[in-house]
């Protein structure tokens, strides 16, 4: 129950930060492929996944595991979150 707010803080960021998303998206008149959002979405909840096992093992007082996992699950995350913002960039781009 110690990380309910921080979660539910996270969780808020991510939706307003959605929103904006795809307000911007609109805006600009730039069209996403159900793929890259697959990919970002994908990308989102590993990234999700590696804050979560940081939390917890931190809390279980397991220090190297925590950032080992953290950085075994959020470098693909990262990754992931990369190639979807490209494939829309370049194609944006060759437009």
């Amino acid at each position: 129950m110690e990380y309910f707010i921080p979660f539910a803080l996270i969780g808020a960021f991510i939706a307003v930060g959605l929103y904006a998303l795809t307000g911007w998206l609109h805006s600009h008149n730039i069209k996403v492929i159900w793929y890259e959002w697959l990919i970002g979405i994908l990308g989102l909840g590993l990234l999700l996944l590696a804050v979560q096992h940081l939390f917890g093992a931190m809390s279980e007082l397991f220090f190297y595991a925590a950032w080992m996992g953290f950085a075994i699950i959020g470098i693909p995350a990262l990754i992931l979150l990369v190639v979807a913002w490209q494939l829309v960039a370049r194609r944006v781009k060759q437009s």
